[in-house]
């Protein structure tokens, strides 16, 4: 499904207005190899920090609320708190219920670390082999940005505890999980770290914002030992500055290491399109 590309489109936007408010952001995202879609709304009301003059202290915010997601796959919902004491960083924590559906495109019991690919699913899947389960999910994503120049710098990391309801019956001792792609233990920690170096070509100061640039993304878990890991590029656009105006991230990635999938094999690709109120 998605991947961790919510962080990426944050990179660009003001986190908090000067005065106490609500802020919302809707976010709708697809991929392609594996294939997904996915719609997050995130809703806060959100407090500027202490503020300064220096150029780390001109953005900082607190903030809480919620979050849905929904997919083909699941749902999930769940109370977010965020906090950026510093404009380089910010963190993220939330607690989630995820339900799946059984449907075939949720969650599927496996006994080995490997065999996910969507042709290899869908075979399991027309057999009744899906299942459909809860989950609770407890994350913290931090974030550390950067700015030289016209460069623009990122590192975030997605680090998530899932605890699945395991289906009576089943005995296997992994499940996949879609909206990371990985298959995980029926209880494990889910780890996604990305980073990516980003050119300015348009500043938008008040005018149409561009960054290109490259990127690396490694997923994978404390219990299992699946593993996947690609590189390639990322685009971030904002053709306007109205409220009504989306920002656009799209991103092409090419598997360096997955037990499913050649080196150089075809590319994962992602976009999104999300719309930011405070």
């Amino acid at each position: 499904m998605l991947p961790i590309i919510v962080t990426i489109a944050t990179l660009s936007t003001a986190q908090a207005a000067d005065e106490p408010g609500l802020w919302t952001k809707q976010a709708v995202g697809t991929a392609g190899f594996p294939t997904g879609l996915m719609s997050e709304t995130k809703m806060q009301y959100r407090a500027p920090g202490p503020r300064s003059d220096s150029i780390v202290f001109q953005d900082t915010y607190v903030g809480a609320g919620g979050t849905v997601a929904v997919s083909p796959a699941f749902l999930q919902v769940g109370p977010t708190v965020s906090i950026a004491p510093i404009d380089v960083f910010d963190l993220d924590l939330s607690a989630s219920w995820i339900g799946y559906f059984n449907n075939g495109l949720g969650l599927m019991p496996f006994d080995q670390p490997s065999g996910k690919l969507g042709s290899e699913r869908d075979e399991r899947a027309a057999n009744g082999d899906g299942v459909g389960a809860n989950a609770l999910a407890l994350t913290a994503t931090p974030t550390f940005k950067i700015k030289v120049g016209p460069i623009v710098a990122f590192d975030s990391w997605n680090v998530t505890y899932l605890n699945f309801d395991k289906p009576d019956g089943v005995e296997a001792t992994y499940t996949y999980e879609p909206k990371r792609d990985l298959l995980l233990a029926w209880e494990d920690v889910a780890v996604e770290h990305q980073s990516a170096v980003l050119y300015t070509i348009l500043p938008g100061d008040d005018g149409p914002k561009l960054w290109v640039g490259g990127t690396i993304r490694d997923r994978f878990a404390a219990v299992s030992p699946d593993r996947s890991t690609a590189a390639g590029a990322v685009i971030i656009a904002r053709p306007g500055t109205k409220p009504a105006v989306p920002q656009i991230v799209g991103q092409s990635l090419f598997y360096l290491n997955d037990a499913d999938r050649s080196i150089g094999s075809a590319p994962n690709l992602q976009a999104q399109v999300s719309w930011t109120f405070e």
